[in-house]
């Protein structure tokens, strides 16, 4: 019997048919890339992420956690092991007082449902976030960011319930993440952030509306919106190499604008008209062409600017 087979019936008779072979993932990713997990599962709470993962440590069975599907590239047309699609969606007041209210919200939370939610009932904190693709365990890993005001996603985490790589659940203060610009200490550790508790301020619910409407309308206007792609593609350049080169920004856009390439198209990706940090897949893009389209990008931004481009997406 081979091993892959082994570990299919560990996972049937442990998770039972809400294990899935041969999973079609495009639907789950908003740049639309086609690909299969070769086992698919849904966890929706903190007992199914420990059931999962002892198996998928026990049997040493590669995986990768999806929420959203946004920030993330995927360049394999099959994905061996097990996919994880975050669906632990609950949220739920741990402590409240005249001033602020604590609310503990699980990693599945789709972000866009989070704001609009807590801005209705007067809750501050989360309202520059509105359009923000994906879940709230992506935007606590990737340490997603709004500019105009800064504001982090992160910013009133106070404590976190995550799992480490051996299974172990445990809590952790928000300064054990080391936040940083699209940065927190997960991507190092491979930690997974299960859920957290939120300290939001009690703030007028018409302001609240106000600035949220605002950041989706600046989303809307500078940003290419509904279409197929992961977000911004590339990680803005540092303050300090903006300075180096003599640029009026770092913005990674304005370099590939710059370089001449927005509009540039080979296949079915296409770097966008509107903003040139996003890449957009216009129809059946396939990965080839996808990894082409970059490697143009960053070659060129290299040739004029001498800057090397780093994804800001993750690259599976």
């Amino acid at each position: 019997m081979q091993i892959k087979n082994i570990k299919y019936d560990v996972l049937k008779q442990k998770m039972g048919d809400r294990i899935q072979k041969n999973k079609n993932l495009a639907p789950f990713f908003t740049l639309k890339m086609h690909t299969v997990a070769e086992y698919y599962f849904e966890p929706t709470n903190i007992q199914d992420w420990k059931e999962i993962m002892s198996i998928v440590f026990e049997y040493d069975i590669p995986y990768l956690i999806i929420g959203g599907g946004s920030n993330i590239a995927v360049f394999q047309e099959r994905i061996s092991g097990i996919v994880l699609r975050n669906r632990f969606i609950s949220k739920s007041i741990e402590d409240e007082t005249h001033d602020y209210v604590d609310f503990k919200i699980s990693s599945g939370y789709p972000m866009s449902m989070l704001v609009k939610e807590t801005v209705d009932l007067g809750f501050s904190g989360f309202e520059y976030h509105y359009g923000l693709p994906g879940t709230l365990g992506g935007a606590i890993y990737m340490n997603s960011k709004w500019t105009r005001p800064l504001s982090y996603v992160s910013d009133s985490l106070m404590i976190a319930t995550i799992m480490d790589l051996e299974g172990v659940v445990r809590q952790e203060s928000r300064d054990y993440f080391e936040f940083a610009y699209d940065y927190s200490k997960l991507q190092n550790t491979g930690e997974i952030f299960l859920e957290g508790i939120f300290r939001l301020m009690k703030h007028d619910v018409a302001e609240l509306q106000k600035r949220s409407e605002e950041a989706m309308c600046y989303r809307k206007n500078t940003q290419p919106f509904g279409v197929a792609t992961g977000g911004c593609f590339f990680q803005n350049i540092s303050k300090k190499e903006q300075e180096k080169h003599s640029l009026p920004t770092g913005s990674a856009g304005y370099l590939i604008d710059a370089s001449g390439l927005k509009g540039k198209t080979i296949g079915g990706f296409q770097v966008s008209e509107k903003h040139a940090n996003f890449i957009i897949n216009t129809g059946n893009g396939k990965s080839e062409e996808l990894h082409e389209l970059i490697n143009v990008v960053k070659t060129e931004v290299k040739d004029q600017f001498d800057i090397d481009l780093k994804e800001e997406v993750r690259v599976v």
